[in-house]
């Protein structure tokens, strides 16, 4: 079934493309070439893939390959032709995702194997497909866009791109977006007040907010008068504001409030016994050098006293005692 795919190249693929592709499967000079010479090393074998049947994903050394595997066959195989992954005919799709055989040892009559496999292949198609919108975006007119192709995509495949988004369908979906930045930032800036009439008026917190408003609505319309798709609301906000977009951040680490009382009370309690250890070592130490003291003080009184008497210590005292039998 694998041998099938180049068979379903979508119209207005260049064989020279799809020939290069069944030769090397990749779509840049640096792109499979891990797979390819892992491979290799492996003596030529296909690369085994061990998935777990709980969580239904890879879990082995070959994982992360076997994604990027996917993303190369969808770059280079997937016909452009379709508004979305789902929109591909059944047998084009499941010849694409029988393709990733080639390489990687995998069993594809595993439903939740085909599944993982078809929906990477899924949001790799998604993520290919915007970045070539973006490409077309860049450009003020659709003829300008018709003429630079975005990389690799042969002239038929791009002219049906530009025509699918500047078409009505797709300007319709742009339209029905609700521009929630920009109704947001009029909202925020923007107040109601009595006019001399004693009716409603709305009316901006400053002049600064009108016209920054104002120029966010003009960029917006600018880019559907050009005959382009309008710039992406986002981008227009941050533009004119001078916001940028905040970094996802990451919950905070620090402890709650009862866990860091829990904390010092712990350290006090510590601090406390140590001060306790330090405290008897003090005194057992004193009651230690008291009672040396009072030794050699009787050592010395003694010693005074056979000094004064001129009597020396008894013989036997320095001999020692005879072995018992």
């Amino acid at each position: 079934m694998a041998s099938g795919v180049a068979r379903c190249v979508a119209p207005g693929q260049s064989s020279l493309a799809e020939s290069s592709l069944q030769r090397r499967n990749v779509r840049g000079l640096t792109r499979g070439i891990e797979v390819s010479r892992t491979i290799a090393m492996n003596d030529g074998n296909k690369l085994p893939v061990v998935f777990c049947p709980l969580q239904k994903v890879p879990i082995c050394v070959n994982a992360r390959k076997v994604t990027s595997e996917c993303g190369i066959i969808v770059r280079g195989l997937a016909p452009l032709q379709h508004e979305s992954w789902t929109k591909i005919p059944e047998h084009h799709r499941s010849a694409l995702i029988e393709r990733v055989k080639d390489k990687f040892v995998v069993d594809t009559t595993v439903p939740f194997i085909r599944k993982f496999l078809n929906d990477n292949m899924a949001s790799r198609f998604t993520n290919h497909r915007n970045k070539m919108v973006k490409h077309f975006k860049s450009f003020k007119t659709i003829e300008e866009a018709r003429l630079k192709p975005f990389k690799n995509v042969t002239q038929d495949s791009w002219n049906y791109l530009c025509g699918w988004f500047s078409g009505d369908t797709f300007q319709k979906k742009a339209e029905q977006v609700k521009l929630v930045y920009m109704q947001t930032f009029n909202d925020t800036h923007t107040r109601m007040v009595k006019n001399q009439d004693g009716e409603d008026e709305v009316q901006w917190i400053s002049e600064k907010a009108r016209l920054t408003y104002e120029r966010m609505v003009e960029l917006y319309d600018q880019g559907i008068a050009e005959g382009s798709q309008p710039p992406e609301e986002l981008a227009i906000y941050n533009e004119v504001t001078g916001v940028k977009r905040p970094k996802r951040q990451r919950p905070p680490s620090t402890p709650s409030s009862e866990f860091h009382d829990l904390i010092e009370n712990l350290n006090e309690k510590i601090q406390r016994q140590d001060d306790l250890i330090l405290k008897y070592q003090e005194e057992i130490k004193g009651v230690k050098d008291e009672n040396q003291k009072m030794k050699d003080d009787n050592a010395a009184f003694k010693q005074e006293m056979l000094n004064r008497w001129g009597i020396s210590p008894p013989l036997s005292s320095n001999l020692h005692n005879p072995p018992q039998e």
